[in-house]
C-alpha cells in the first residue's frame, strides 16, 4: 500500500511539472515575437540613420528648395549632405546647379572637379567639362573669351583627350582669340605691345601643354590642333624679337614630335613646308640684324661717317640689288626698306611666307630705324646707294621728328660736279631732316667726303 502511494504522489509531482511546461510554453511565444518586433524596430532605426539615407534626405530637400528658387538654403542643404556622405555624387552634382543657378560659374566648375576626385565618378567629370564648355561658348558669342578662356577649354581637353567638343572648342579659340586681328588686319598674339600687353607667354604655355597632351595621347585631332596654332593664318603676323628664339624653339618641336616621317601625306608636307618657312625667315632676321648691328651702334652714337664706307661694301649693295631685282629671299620689302630691332611681321604671298621689320609706332616703341633704298634710282645711269637713320623716339611725342640721310650717288646729275668727261663722278650726300608740324626743314651737305667733292653746303 505505501507502495501506491508512493506512486501516486510522484504521478502528481509530474503532473504539476507538465502544467507548469505549458505556461512556460504560452510565455515563451509571447515573448519571440517581441523580441522579432524589437530587432525589426532596432534595424530600422539603423537603416535610417546610414550615411547615405542621411545624406538623401538632405539631397531632397534641397532639391526641393530649388523649385522655390531658394538657392542659398539649398546650397546649405547640399553641403550638409556632402558633409555627411563624401561620395555622394549627386550632392556635387546639384550643388553645381545650385551655383550655376546662383551665376557663381568657377565655384560650379571646382565643385564637379572635387567631386570626380573625390568618386571617380565618370558623369560628374562630364558634367564639369560641359559647364565649362558651355560657359566658354557664351563668352565668345557675347565677344567677351581671352586667353582665360583657351586656357579652361585645354584644361578639358588635358582631363577628356577624348572629347570632341573640347577639340572643337579649341579651334575655335584659335580663330577668335588667337587670331584676334586689329582693323589693320594685324594679328599680334606674338606681340610685346607698346601698352604692355604680351600674350605670348601664354602662347607658349598653351603650346607646351598641347605637346606634352600629344605624347601621353597621340592622336590626329590634338595633333592638327598643334599644327593650326603654331602657324598663325593671318594677313599680318606680329611676333616681338625678344620672343623669337621661344617661337623657333616651339616649330622645331612640332615639326619633330607631329611631323617627321609623315611627309608622304600631302596636308603633313604643307605643314611642314610652312613651319620650315618660318624658320628660314628666322633665321634671315637674325643674319641681317648680325650684319646691321655695327651700325645701330655708330648711329646711336651719331657717327655717320660710318655709313659712307658701310652702303658701299659689296654685302650691302648685294642686298640692294636683290631688293631692286625682286630676288631677295624670304625678307620683304618695296623702296624703302625697314630694318628695326623690336618686331618681324611674317605674311604669306603666292603661299609662301616672308618677313618684314615691323615700322608701326602704333605697336612698337621705335629703337631706332635703319632703311635702305631699295628701288632703282639712276643718277646719269648709275645706280644710288643710300641709307637713313631714325633715332629713337617716343610715339606719343612724334614732333620735332629727325632722320639722317647718307648717300653715294653721281653728283654729275646736279651739275654740282663735272669735268665734261662724262665719267661718273660719285661722292657722298649727307642730309638733316627735320620734320614740324607745319612741315620739313633739310640741311643738307650735297658733297660730303669722297674723292670727287668739290664743295659742300649746309
Amino acid at each position: 500500500m505505501k507502495s501506491h502511494s508512493k506512486n501516486r504522489k510522484i504521478t502528481k509531482t509530474v503532473g504539476k511539472n507538465r502544467k507548469q511546461s505549458r505556461t512556460a510554453k504560452k510565455q515563451k511565444s509571447w515573448v519571440l515575437p517581441a523580441i522579432a518586433a524589437a530587432v525589426v524596430l532596432t534595424g530600422g532605426i539603423f537603416v535610417y540613420n546610414l550615411p547615405s539615407v542621411r545624406a538623401d534626405r538632405n539631397i531632397t530637400k534641397a532639391r526641393q528648395l530649388m523649385t522655390t528658387m531658394d538657392y542659398v538654403q539649398a546650397e546649405e542643404k547640399f553641403q550638409e549632405a556632402l558633409s555627411i556622405d563624401s561620395t555622394a555624387a549627386a550632392a556635387y552634382r546639384g550643388l553645381a546647379d545650385d551655383y550655376l543657378a546662383q551665376g557663381k560659374q568657377e565655384e560650379a566648375e571646382t565643385i564637379l572637379l572635387q567631386g570626380y576626385e573625390a568618386t571617380a565618378n565618370e558623369v560628374l567629370l562630364q558634367n564639369y567639362c560641359a559647364a565649362v564648355l558651355n560657359d566658354i561658348a557664351g563668352k565668345l558669342n557675347s565677344q567677351s573669351a581671352g586667353w582665360a578662356e583657351v586656357d579652361r577649354c585645354l584644361q578639358v581637353l588635358e582631363k577628356m583627350p577624348e572629347n570632341q567638343e573640347a577639340v572643337g572648342m579649341m579651334n575655335t579659340c584659335y580663330e577668335r582669340i588667337v587670331l584676334a586681328a586689329d582693323e589693320k588686319g594685324a594679328v599680334t598674339a606674338l606681340l610685346h605691345q607698346t601698352d604692355g600687353t604680351d600674350h605670348f607667354p601664354e602662347y607658349e604655355a598653351v603650346m607646351q601643354r598641347m605637346l606634352s597632351l600629344y605624347q601621353d595621347y597621340p592622336s590626329e585631332e590634338i595633333r592638327q590642333l598643334i599644327c593650326n596654332y603654331a602657324v598663325l593664318q593671318g594677313e599680318q603676323v606680329y611676333l616681338s624679337l625678344e620672343h623669337a628664339d621661344a617661337y623657333e624653339n616651339i616649330l622645331n618641336q612640332v615639326i619633330k614630335l607631329t611631323l617627321t616621317g609623315g611627309e608622304t601625306n600631302t596636308e603633313n608636307a604643307q605643314q611642314k613646308e610652312e613651319m620650315t618657312q618660318l624658320l628660314a625667315c628666322l633665321d634671315s632676321q637674325e643674319n641681317i640684324l648680325s650684319y646691321f648691328a655695327p651700325m645701330f651702334e655708330a648711329f646711336e652714337k651719331e657717327e655717320f661717317e660710318a655709313a659712307r664706307d658701310f652702303i658701299v661694301t659689296e654685302e650691302y649693295t648685294g642686298i640692294r640689288d636683290a631688293f631692286i631685282n625682286q630676288t631677295m629671299e624670304y625678307w620683304i620689302g618695296t623702296s624703302h626698306i625697314p630694318v628695326t630691332r623690336e618686331a618681324i611681321v611674317f605674311s604669306k604671298k603666292d603661299g609662301v611666307w616672308g618677313f618684314s621689320f615691323a615700322d608701326d609706332d602704333t605697336k612698337i616703341v621705335p629703337g631706332g630705324k635703319i632703311e635702305i633704298l631699295g628701288a632703282k634710282t639712276l643718277d646719269k645711269g648709275v645706280q644710288r646707294s643710300s641709307i637713313t637713320w631714325t633715332p629713337a623716339y617716343d610715339p606719343k611725342n612724334y614732333y620735332p621728328h629727325t632722320e639722317y640721310e647718307v648717300t653715294y650717288w653721281n653728283t654729275m646729275v646736279s651739275g654740282l660736279a663735272t669735268d665734261g668727261t662724262g665719267v661718273a663722278r660719285m661722292n657722298y650726300r649727307f642730309a638733316e631732316k627735320i620734320y614740324n608740324k607745319d612741315g620739313m626743314e633739310t640741311r643738307m651737305i650735297h658733297d660730303w667726303g669722297g674723292p670727287n667733292e668739290a664743295r659742300s653746303t649746309y
